[in-house]
């Protein structure tokens, strides 16, 4: 019998689902390594590597899926990274995400993660505290305008004008 649920659905394998051949799968799986590393080196200001990633970074992925398509023991490990691709980006996420944390308890200083978005915790805490009132003084504005709008209903009823005034009772 054939499952049917809304949360889990029931897709067909990477492959099928991208009409992507091999050798597609195999140079996305590479690049998406080489975006992970070129992150990591902009994390730490590695610039001049970051660059070397993006400059000769495609030639090596092309090399290396030509290569993978003629030899069985370079297209199983590729083939693994396939498979890994999109925990890539999760971890690529939480990297900043752990630097900022880290920051936050004195762990690590800010600047070395700077490049990653990571910010002082005093500056990211300001942020906060501003959303927070922001949020408050519209939750304040919407509480008054509703109010006001109460108000102005019942005014409109013990007018008898409302739609259900006293006088129809």
């Amino acid at each position: 019998m054939t499952r049917t649920s809304n949360t889990i659905r029931n897709d067909p394998p990477i492959a099928e689902t991208n009409n992507k051949t091999k050798a597609e799968l195999r140079q996305e799986a590479l690049n998406g390594v080489l975006q992970v590393g070129q992150l990591a080196c902009l994390t730490f200001g590695q610039f001049s590597d970051a660059g070397a990633i993006g400059m000769h970074g495609p030639k090596l992925t092309s090399e290396v899926v030509a290569l993978a398509e003629n030899n069985s023991k370079v297209a199983s490990k590729v083939d693994l990274l396939i498979e890994i691709g999109p925990y890539a980006g999760i971890v690529a996420a939480a990297i900043p995400f752990l630097a900022q944390l880290f920051v936050n308890h004195g762990m690590i200083k800010a600047e070395v993660f700077a490049n990653a978005g990571v910010v002082p915790p005093d500056q990211l805490e300001a942020e906060m505290k501003l959303t927070i009132m922001r949020r408050t003084i519209d939750t304040q504005k919407e509480t008054a305008r509703m109010q006001a709008e109460m108000e102005a209903e019942m005014t409109a009823f013990m007018n008898g004008q409302g739609e259900h005034s006293a006088n129809d009772q």
